[in-house]
């Protein structure tokens, strides 16, 4: 204990108990300092208890290779675990190139049930303007129409304003051989603004891309996009063959087939880096999948083709084209990786984790289900040095073992500190 005088031979006795009571925990507790300054130096070393147990050391020994297969062979060698991620951001620009005039309509068996028409590129694409979302005509409907009702008129008894005077329905011939020129860039902007490595951005004419489809659930490769310094070209009869889509099927809840309806196909172009074995990458690599989704896809567009100013009624006359068709919904997706030290400890901390779990279910097999539990438990819970007669453990542990020899003692071994 440490005495600490009033330096007047007084003073107040409660604030020097409290101090005195202090220092004697800090000095004297187990977990303190100790008795000197050398303690918190030692190194304190766990007991080892080995059992010979053919079951319970089978269970161990492949617990520990199944752990070891996990870690390293999928989770960094499939998962790339010890990878940082970023979310891309990108740009892509769309067109729509082509034409139709070679076509013979005779040949063509959607053209026996209705008119067809030779386009181009502009009538096919809607709208005629920079989006992800364009559509590939494939049927189209003008209507002509005129106003039924006076422009300044506060009520009208039609449902419309302008009625219907003729009309006339069409199919596009050929869609299927036009082409959509794809440019599309990437980058994972804080790696990149960080360390300014090029290996962070790029561009589809130098990345190396593929056109992927899958069949029973698994990729594979339709086209491949080498890095030659032009856009990608894919056909749309390309994009509907990888999407499993036919326009002349027909979608659930409906009688007429694609061609006519029209539907909807997701475009998704999927960016990563960490395809070779140790990741990441000096290049980015990319691959188009196109999946169909279940609906069906009209745009109805006014084209208002002059006025006459008469009375009682304005002769004014439009056309209507309503637009059926493919539409493509362009997205662009993944992640880029850079190497990171605190994602590796942390795969490499959830590898002591789960052995720290293995060997404790171990021990609680072995002291609680095992014939020879009191024994173990017991070796377990004494310290043992060298020889288990030692601590008076050899009764309890006699016949354990699959026979002695020099250094053998049993079925318990311990090793601890003198």
């Amino acid at each position: 204990h440490v005495t600490l005088p009033s330096p007047s031979g007084r003073g107040d006795r409660t604030d020097i108990n409290l101090i005195h009571n202090f220092l004697n925990f800090v000095f004297t507790m187990d977990g303190g300092f100790g008795k000197n300054f050398d303690d918190p130096l030692v190194y304190r070393m766990r007991k080892s208890v080995r059992i010979r147990d053919r079951t319970l050391g089978l269970y161990y020994g492949i617990a520990c290779v199944a752990i070891f297969i996990y870690i390293v062979g999928w989770k960094l060698g499939v998962e790339k675990a010890y990878l940082e991620y970023e979310p891309i951001s990108g740009s892509i620009k769309l067109e729509l190139v082509g034409s139709t005039p070679r076509i013979n309509l005779k040949e063509e068996d959607y053209c026996r049930d209705m008119k067809c028409r030779l386009c181009d590129e502009h009538d096919v694409r809607y709208p005629n303007t920079d989006t992800r979302e364009p559509l590939v005509t494939t049927y189209v409907r003008e209507a002509r129409q005129q106003r039924v009702c006076h422009r300044n008129a506060t009520e009208c008894p039609f449902a419309s304003p302008f009625q219907t005077a003729l009309w006339d329905d069409y199919l596009v011939a050929g869609v299927e051989h036009f082409n959509m020129r794809i440019l599309h860039s990437v980058q994972a902007p804080m790696f990149y603004l960080q360390s300014q490595a090029s290996m962070f951005k790029g561009d589809s004419r130098r990345m190396h891309g593929r056109l992927v489809g899958r069949k029973n659930g698994e990729l594979h490769t339709l086209k491949e996009f080498p890095a030659n310094g032009q856009a990608d070209q894919i056909g749309i009869g390309e994009i509907l063959q990888a999407a499993g889509v036919s326009l002349d099927h027909v979608l659930p809840g409906h009688i007429r087939p694609i061609r006519e309806t029209g539907s909807v196909i997701f475009c998704h172009v999927r960016y990563f880096n960490d395809y070779t074995v140790l990741a990441p990458a000096s290049d980015i690599h990319y691959e188009y999948e196109f999946s169909p989704a279940n609906e069906v896809e009209s745009v109805y567009e006014p084209v208002h083709l002059g006025v006459a100013w008469t009375s009682p009624v304005d002769v004014e006359e439009r056309m209507l084209l309503t637009r059926r068709g493919v539409k493509l919904v362009w997205t662009q997706e993944g992640a880029l990786g850079k190497f990171s030290f605190s994602a590796l400890m942390i795969t490499i901390a959830i590898w002591l984790a789960l052995l720290k779990v293995t060997a404790m279910v171990g021990d609680m097999v072995a002291t609680r289900l095992l014939p020879n539990r009191r024994a173990y438990k017991a070796a377990a819970e004494h310290d043992v040095v060298g020889d288990a007669d030692a601590t008076g453990l050899d009764d309890a542990s006699a016949g354990l073992g699959w026979g002695r020899s020099s250094g053998d003692y049993g079925a318990i071994r311990t090793v601890g500190p003198p």
